[in-house]
């Protein structure tokens, strides 16, 4: 009887072991997806007098020029006199005037409707949607957030 109960356990640990694989080694774990580059949210534009750029993966005020990408999180302040304007990739300007700090924020698209969400911390922004109809804008400031589907200028 001690025969037959060991070639029964035998038998039942065998389908539990992987094919390929011994006792004691375990199967390997399938290589973890490449992380994705980040997408770009925004371009600066027309940028006049002192523009600086904070990278959200940075801790430093770089100096801003015409074409730099701008990706979630990042944050662009123009000093005194100096002005930019933020092109978003559904058509979305945003004039930011002097002494402005703003936030590209998440985008978190809706069927059917372009997004462009933006984080005013400081200053004037003018925006302007290319197409109302399908376009929307969130602007949020540390007291309020606004969604507009037309031309529109915070203070």
């Amino acid at each position: 009887m001690n025969g037959r109960w060991s070639y029964m356990l035998l038998a039942l640990a065998l389908p539990a072991m992987p094919i390929g694989c011994s006792a004691d080694e375990k199967p390997s774990a399938p290589p973890p997806a490449p992380a994705r580059a980040p997408e770009p949210r925004a371009q600066l534009k027309e940028v006049r007098g002192d523009v600086k750029l904070k990278r959200a993966t940075g801790d430093e005020w770089l100096p801003a020029r015409e074409g730099l990408s701008l990706f979630e999180n990042d944050k662009v302040r123009t000093a005194a006199g100096a002005s930019a304007r933020v092109l978003f990739p559904n058509g979305s300007l945003v004039n930011l005037g002097e002494d402005a700090l703003i936030g590209i924020a998440e985008t978190h698209s809706r069927p059917g409707q372009e997004r462009t969400d933006l984080t005013v911390l400081k200053g004037q922004v003018d925006a302007a949607l290319e197409t109302p109809s399908t376009q929307s804008l969130s602007v949020s400031t540390p007291a309020a957030t606004v969604r507009a589907g037309r031309e529109i200028v915070f203070r």
